[in-house]
């Protein structure tokens, strides 16, 4: 009887062993460690900032409840996202039903308080995480990671040299990564644009859930623009649900709130013209902002856009 119990004991163990990584996941699927994880197989020299860009996308997708992120690959990403081995500094990824704009940009503080401070006002607009890099910002060299969390003044990032192969240690401090102090990454990607594909219908993690087609087309976002100057916001949204609410707003570099103005629409389709005059750009101060368009349908609540721009002199 005794030597069953241990026969089955061990056919459990392997079979839990064999198991798919998303079968497994926690209760908080995007601290699962399966979600940072990439196989010695789809990983190339050199994939550090690739492999931290899919793990960006599938929390993108994990937060959305949309689409089954275990698809997402470094070899899909491959070729959209790389040029002669190097991440480009903006690309679109259809991802599982969702089109992911990836964009990117510049570190300006000139020490570790300064760039943990601006990764924390980037992490208020992204809840996805950043991928931060940077030349020699590592005890490995050149080096990138996914920054995913900022509390009291410390960093948490997945790190594809802790999560490939052998190693599967999912989130870490900064400090436990193979990365140096903060203030050696100099540049950040991040996602700007989130839309509905027009090639494959989005699925929904939530069994039962009808799937929500919350998009918007026809975009105009700042990218610079001088001070004192009005920029016309344009855009418009729309769903096979009821849109309940539509917000456009603007935070500084430490993610406070500039200003914002927002409208009920109820109905299926808006046009961001609405609230076109209520978004003063001529009043900006000279800096680095992010300009937001945020959704609600009687389904979900999705960040549209969040680009950043710059208003010069």
């Amino acid at each position: 009887m005794k030597k069953r119990i241990a026969a089955l004991l061990i056919t459990l163990a392997l079979v839990i062993t064999a198991m798919p990584a998303p079968v497994l996941a926690a209760s908080a699927p995007v601290e699962d460690k399966a979600v940072y994880y990439t196989p010695a197989s789809d990983y190339k020299s050199g994939d550090c900032i690739l492999t931290a860009t899919k793990m960006m996308i599938r929390r993108g997708m994990i937060l959305r409840k949309t689409g089954d992120w275990s698809k997402i690959t470094n070899k899909k990403l491959r070729g959209p996202a790389t040029i002669f081995g190097l991440l480009l500094n903006s690309f679109r990824f259809d991802a599982e039903g969702l089109v992911f704009v990836i964009d990117s940009g510049e570190f300006t503080g000139k020490n570790d308080a300064a760039r943990i401070k601006e990764i924390e006002g980037l992490l208020k607009m992204h809840p996805e995480g950043i991928v931060v890099h940077g030349i020699k910002a590592a005890s490995s060299g050149t080096h990138g990671v996914l920054v995913v969390k900022a509390k009291n003044g410390v960093l948490y990032a997945a790190d594809s040299s802790r999560n490939t192969g052998l190693n599967n240690k999912g989130i870490q401090k900064w400090e436990d990564t193979t990365m140096l102090r903060p203030a050696k990454v100099t540049k950040y990607w991040y996602i700007s644009q989130v839309s509905v594909s027009s090639r494959t219908k989005p699925s929904n993690a939530q069994a039962g859930t009808a799937v929500s087609t919350l998009n918007i087309k026809s975009v105009k976002a700042p990218e610079k623009i001088k001070q004192g100057k009005s920029f016309p916001i344009r855009g418009v949204i729309k769903s096979n649900k009821k849109i309940k609410k539509v917000t456009v707003k603007i935070t500084d570099d430490s993610g406070n709130k500039i200003m914002s103005a927002y409208k009920k629409p109820n109905s299926k389709s808006f046009n961001l013209k609405k609230l076109d005059a209520k978004i003063r750009f001529g009043k900006l101060k000279k800096g680095t902002y992010t300009y937001q368009v945020i959704a609600t349908d009687t389904a979900q609540k999705l960040t549209l856009i969040s680009k950043q721009f710059k208003v010069v002199k």
